[in-house]
């Protein structure tokens, strides 16, 4: 008898294996698969809201030329004391 016929013979008579079922790990990771499909769609349709890509490219936008005005103090609503304690 050779090595082939013993290996052979031996496979039938093994116990046949099912494939082991999804446990709850696997379930997780289906979970958090389709979660991040749904995230990567909403992002998309966030930044659709700014227009075409790249994003970052204003066109010839820029910043305001005005600057903040310095506080006068004439100008500035006084809080009068008296009137909380009152």
């Amino acid at each position: 008898m050779s090595l082939q016929d013993s290996l052979g013979q031996a496979i039938p008579n093994a116990p046949i294996e099912q494939k082991p079922r999804a446990n709850i790990y696997t379930m997780m990771l289906v979970i958090s698969l389709f979660a991040i499909i749904v995230a990567c769609i909403v992002l998309w349709m966030e930044l659709k809201q700014y227009g075409d890509f790249p994003w970052w490219d204003t066109k010839g936008v820029g910043p305001a030329a005005t600057s903040l005005a310095p506080m006068v103090p004439e100008l500035t609503p006084r809080i009068e004391l008296a009137a909380h304690l009152a």
